[in-house]
């Protein structure tokens, strides 16, 4: 019996104590089991199987149902959140006004408010909850409320940084700049920088919509982390430029844009004092003001000696500035400076005639000693660059007429006194004309000039991928003012071999646009030396190749590869010239760079690049075309 009972597994629950007494009697009761059936066995552990299998399944789907609501609730507060998320982000000009910025704080309030709503929505669903338990589905449950609460904290990061900067801008007036309001924004944005930066998480092991909705969220908060670190930057320098460690001097150049170098001739000079906060232009004059007789103490590289060296950049004002490099323009100016007044200035500022427009969009039309109408954001360019020309003979003496962009400048800054002007759609202006190489700014202590080469404000070409980095300019080899009227065009084609070397051939055409059959004029010429008819353009062309690149007949200069050509233009006639430029192991990784940084021009250069590539599969566009107003950073991807 007791060998039948261990044969049969839970014998004596299945048949009960009576049936047991039967075994212990030994009294046949017609109960046997001599054969097993091992496959009804098997059918009916089966039947359990599936039966436990259709009950799990059930469950599921009767919790996924109850968690619909909750989901598409949570979803719907998401799908607002990111609808104004994603119109804020790409609207920039919100924060240049106090209405832009109120609307952001309203808009940042909502979004804080519905990511809130779902994050308590999903937490507190029981169905969720039990969900959380089934393998992989509560992977999706925990990314779906920590994404809903990542926008929540983000929402309440920007809003901080957003009333900090609101403060700075109430506190700051005029010329004068809260310097304690500065210091409190460059705090939250540098606690928000840390705080955004523990909110990018990897999308591992969420799927569909969710891992998509999840990379999105990621892929913004990078952007925005490159903002906020531009910004902290920015700010660590703004505070001592503005004083902050004490009294600040520069020299602003005002640099011409219808007689180029690389960047307009200085022909106008400011200076600028800051101290605690306030700044303020002291004088305005033209260069001849301060002429030197002997060149100023500073040893130029020597590829910039053996391509610019004729110039006398170191003593003559309108070529200083022929380089590309302007922290070499503004050591020499620094120097220049001290050798004609005995006066020491902590840096140097470039202005051109477009940044001089963006400022006048913010402080309104100034009235400028010795010009009849006010001049305006509208007016200046034509004021400046032709009509202050008009009538003025050649080697006129009258040194007031020649250039007033100084002038100008000087009547912009008092004019910032009397009106206010948003600080935050001052810094955007200026920020604008940085990037196109219309405002530049040096600094003679090492640390600051380091934070501004970071901002990509000192006029450096080897910022940034100096190996990659491209730079033309078309420089006004005559004393005339012909480039108001000069148009130019610049044609890129790349193509890589199978090896990744890339060969850039580049054409430069220009268009001279003056008037033909004008009398000789300071304006049209000639000058006698390089151009023999009124309105006749002399060009020097000058390409920076990448630094390791292979430029014909080039030299290095500026941290590049520099090489030119030159060729003459009458009134009305266009000239062209190229270059090749073989860049040796260009592809890279997988991803084929280009950086491209303009000449500071009135009007940008047309810009064309296209891309062939026969031995690779190319991913992005071949065929690039617009104008080039400021540094361009291009790529794609080259497999095979």
């Amino acid at each position: 019996m007791l060998h039948h009972t261990e044969q049969r597994r839970w014998h004596l629950a299945r048949h009960g104590p009576l049936h047991l007494i039967r075994h212990l009697n030994q009294v046949d009761h017609g109960h046997h089991r001599a054969v097993v059936d091992e496959a009804a066995v098997r059918r009916r552990r089966l039947v359990w199987v599936w039966a436990a299998l259709g009950f799990l399944v059930v469950l599921v789907v009767v919790l996924v149902l109850f968690s619909y609501g909750p989901i598409n609730s949570a979803r719907n507060d998401l799908s607002a959140a990111r609808t104004i998320i994603d119109s804020d982000l790409h609207n920039r000009a919100l924060l240049t006004t106090p209405t832009g910025r109120a609307q952001l704080e309203s808009d940042i309030g909502q979004v804080s408010k519905e990511a809130a709503e779902a994050t308590q929505t999903l937490s507190s669903s029981e169905s969720l909850q039990i969900l959380g338990y089934v393998p992989g589905l509560g992977t999706q449950r925990n990314g779906l409320i920590q994404l809903a609460a990542d926008v929540e904290r983000a929402s309440e990061l920007g809003d901080a940084m957003l009333g900090s900067l609101n403060h700075l801008v109430a506190t700051s007036h005029g010329t004068s700049v809260s310097l304690p309001a500065l210091a409190g924004l460059e705090f939250f944005v540098v606690e928000g920088h840390k705080q955004m930066a523990k909110l990018d998480r990897s999308p591992g092991g969420l799927i569909g919509p969710l891992g998509t909705a999840r990379t999105d969220f990621d892929r913004e908060d990078t952007k925005l982390l490159r903002l906020l670190s531009l910004s902290a930057k920015t700010i660590d320098f703004a505070r001592p430029f503005l004083g902050a460690d004490g009294p600040q001097t520069y020299l602003i150049g005002g640099m011409n844009n219808a007689e180029m170098r690389d960047s307009g001739a200085v022909l106008s000079l400011d200076l600028l004092t800051a101290s605690n906060g306030t700044f303020s232009v002291a004088q305005d004059a033209t260069y001849g003001d301060y002429a030197l007789k002997a060149p100023a103490p500073v040893t130029l590289p020597a590829g910039t000696q053996s391509i610019f060296g004729a110039y006398l950049p170191t003593e003559n004002w309108p070529n200083v500035d022929a380089t590309a490099d302007f922290a070499l323009t503004g050591q020499s100016m620094q120097a220049m400076w001290a050798q004609a007044t005995g006066q020491h200035v902590n840096g140097v500022i470039g202005i051109d005639v477009p940044a001089v427009a963006s400022i006048l969009k913010l402080t309104g039309p100034v009235l400028v000693p010795g010009i009849p109408e006010e001049v305006g954001a509208n007016n200046v360019e034509r004021i400046l660059l032709n009509q202050e020309y008009q009538g003025v003979s050649v080697n006129d003496p009258q040194n007031s007429r020649r250039d007033k962009i100084a002038a100008v400048v000087k009547a912009a800054v008092h004019e910032m006194k009397q009106e206010h002007v948003d600080l935050d759609a001052f810094a955007n202006a200026l920020s604008k004309d940085v990037q196109g190489r219309h405002l530049m700014v040096w600094s003679d202590v090492p640390s600051y000039e380091s934070g501004l080469k970071t901002l990509d404000a000192a006029g450096t070409l080897t910022t940034n991928e100096p190996d990659r980095t491209i730079h033309i300019a078309v420089e006004n080899s005559t004393a005339d003012k012909l480039d108001y009227f000069l148009g130019v065009a610049v044609s890129m084609h790349v193509s890589v071999d199978a090896s990744g070397t890339a060969l850039v051939n580049t054409t430069i055409k220009v268009h001279n646009g003056a008037l033909p059959g004008q009398p000789p004029s300071y304006q049209y010429g000639p000058d006698g030396v390089n151009a023999f008819t009124p309105g006749q353009y002399v060009a020097r062309i000058f390409f920076w190749g990448p630094s390791g690149s292979q430029v014909p007949g080039s030299t290095s200069e500026s941290g590049l590869r520099l090489t030119q050509s030159h060729f003459s233009l009458l009134p009305q006639q266009h000239n062209q010239v190229s270059f090749a430029t073989v860049i040796p192991h260009a592809v890279v990784h997988g991803r084929l760079n280009l950086r491209l940084v303009p000449q500071a021009r009135l009007a940008p250069d047309r810009l064309t690049v296209t891309l062939s590539a026969p031995a690779w599969h190319i991913s992005g566009s071949t065929h690039l075309k617009k104008a080039w107003v400021n540094t361009l950073k291009l790529g794609w991807g080259l497999t095979r």
